[in-house]
Order: C-alpha cells, then sequence, then structure tokens
C-alpha cells in the first residue's frame, strides 16, 4: 500500500557492487573479440576495456529501470561520461594502492562472495548464473579485491586522523534542520477485503456486504487484530492488520485522510480505495518532532568525517589526472 562533474570513488563503488553481485547484469570475462575494441580509456599505459564499461554501465541501467527512471539522450551521455570518469577514478586509486603496497583483504572478499553464493538453492544454480553471465568467479574475485585493496587505501591515506569537532556537528544539526524533523504520524491496523479493478458490480456488492459484517462483528466486541489475521486479504494480516508508523503521502488519499481524522482506539467506518474496502483502527497518533541533537550527533560527526574523506580522495583524484598519462575514447563511441 505504501506507494558531468567529479564524482570520484563512492559513486563506482555502488555502481560496480550492483555489477558484479547483481544477479541479471550482463558482464564476464573479455573474449579476444572484446579484447580488439578500443579501449573505453588508458590510465598510465593501463587499459579500461569496453567490457569493463560496458558491466558499470549496466549496473547503473539497472538500478535506474527498478527506480522506474528512463534516460534521455542527453542524460544517457551523461551517466556514460561519469561512469567513464568513475572508471578512471578506480583505476587511479587502484594504481596507488600497488604503490604503497596495499592488497584488499581477501577473507572479507571470501565472504562477499560466499554471500553472494548463498543466493542460490544450489551449487550448479551458482555455476549456471555464473555461465548464463559468460563469467568466472576469479574474474569476480580479481574485481571485489581491487575494491577491497580501494577502500583500504582511503581508510588509510584519507580517512584515518580526522576530527570533528563538537561546533561542527551543532553547526551542521542548525543549518540543516529540515533532516531531523520528523512529521506527524499515525500507527494503525486495517482489514481489507479486496476488489480487483475489472470486478464487477455484483463482485463490488458482495466485498461490501463482507466488510459491513465484519465492522457489524467489531461493533459488538469481537478482537480487531483477530479479524484481521482472519478476513484480512491484505498480506498485513500476518501481522494482525498492522501497518508500523506512516505519516501523509505515505497511502492512498481516502485511506490516509481517514486514518488521520481518527481519533487513537477508534475503528473508521468503511473506507473505499482502489484496492477494495477497509476498516482501520488507529492504534497510535504521534505529533511534529525534532529529533534530539544528541540523538543524532554520532550520525552527524560520521557524515562529516565521510564527507571530509571524499574531498581529501577528491584531491588526490584532480592531481593525479594532472599527473596521469590519460587516454579517453570519445563518449559517442562507447
Amino acid at each position: 500500500m505504501k506507494h558531468a562533474s567529479h564524482t570520484g570513488w563512492k559513486f563506482l563503488a555502488a555502481a560496480a557492487l550492483v555489477s558484479l553481485l547483481g544477479v541479471g547484469v550482463v558482464m564476464g570475462a573479455e573474449t579476444s573479440k572484446d579484447t580488439d575494441k578500443k579501449p573505453a580509456a588508458t590510465v598510465n599505459g593501463k587499459a579500461i576495456t569496453r567490457v569493463q564499461f560496458d558491466r558499470q554501465m549496466n549496473g547503473v541501467r539497472e538500478r535506474l529501470l527498478h527506480s522506474g527512471h528512463l534516460l534521455s539522450d542527453v542524460e544517457l551521455r551523461d551517466v556514460k561520461t561519469r561512469v567513464l570518469e568513475s572508471l578512471i577514478d578506480r583505476e587511479l586509486l587502484y594504481q596507488e594502492s600497488q604503490k604503497r603496497g596495499v592488497k584488499g583483504d581477501i577473507k572479507a572478499v571470501d565472504n562477499q562472495l560466499a554471500q553472494f553464493k548463498q543466493r542460490f538453492e544450489t551449487p550448479e544454480a551458482y555455476d549456471q548464473a555464473l555461465k548464463s553471465m559468460n563469467l568466472m568467479e576469479n574474474t569476480l574475485r580479481e574485481e571485489l579485491l581491487k575494491n577491497s585493496a580501494i577502500d583500504q587505501l582511503v581508510q588509510d591515506r584519507f580517512s584515518k586522523g580526522i576530527t570533528v569537532s563538537d561546533e561542527e556537528t551543532k553547526a551542521f544539526y542548525k543549518d540543516r534542520h529540515e533532516l531531523f524533523e520528523k512529521p506527524e504520524r499515525v500507527h494503525a491496523r486495517h482489514i481489507l477485503v479486496s476488489v480487483k479493478p475489472d470486478a464487477t458490480p455484483e463482485d463490488k456488492k458482495a466485498a461490501r456486504k463482507k466488510i459491513e459484517e465484519i465492522k457489524g462483528r467489531i461493533s459488538k466486541g469481537e478482537d480487531f487484530a483477530a479479524l484481521a489475521q482472519s478476513q484480512s486479504d491484505c498480506p498485513s494480516k500476518e501481522r494482525g492488520g498492522d501497518l508500523g508508523f506512516f505519516a501523509r503521502g505515505q497511502m492512498v488519499k481516502p485511506f490516509e485522510e481517514a486514518a488521520f481524522a481518527l481519533e487513537t482506539g477508534a475503528v473508521s467506518d468503511v473506507v473505499e480505495t482502489d484496492f477494495g474496502y477497509h476498516l482501520i483502527q488507529v492504534i497510535e497518533k504521534k505529533p511534529p518532532e525534532t529529533v534530539p541533537y544528541e540523538d543524532v550527533q554520532p550520525t552527524i560527526s560520521e557524515h562529516l568525517q565521510k564527507q571530509k574523506a571524499q574531498q581529501k580522495v577528491e584531491e588526490f583524484l584532480t592531481q593525479a589526472k594532472k599527473d596521469a598519462k590519460i587516454t579517453r575514447t570519445a563518449v559517442d563511441e562507447l
């Protein structure tokens, strides 16, 4: 019911993880045909292949499709540029990690692979998934190990020793106060008698009769949660119809209006939505509130530490790109 700037290594890390571990993403080891293609870029003589570029683009596309976003031609060109620059950033950071003798955490990589394998019911299903993606496990391991080496480099060179003062966290809390404001919320449960979009008038009449009968049983003293478990068509029936807390804008309008209008403990009249007919019981209501500074100070401090580390990474990459020998294939050719 509830309904082309420099991006740094974090943008790539998210895309890489989706690409490397996302089921259904096309990826794999390079074939002789792939290596015949002009590299997407070279960094100090190290090629970033078209396969690597396509791998990351597939990961980004997958995430955008899941969020319902289709790229326009202009957006696609911008995303390609950002992905290519992120791959270059990653290669520069990896080369720096190797200069400093950072090897990556093999045990952590093994754990990541083990977690990935657990998504499959059998070892055969796992092998088939790798085969369908034209991927060798050693390629996957190598890429994860590179990510681990970069993470260690960032932690050791850019994050270590960063401090955040009380003045800084307090200033952030004051300047971004809207982040810590909670709107009015309602904790409710409901009973749904569903009605299909193509329901006949007779079907609707039968559903309405059923919800009215349930309403009558509640009026006579039967337990709302127990009736939700036995009569509701919503998956929330397993929790006695409990929907938890929700704010305005999270439910369909008729449901929201009825829930916020009820007093605590009260049961609504029959509410009709596109899902069908509902009865709503309000369990608790919370007025708008501001989260106290003391409760969020650790989170703010962690955020500011990461922000400072990211700034250091970006400063390093800006200089590294000036010092490195980098060639790029035109985005329109990728």
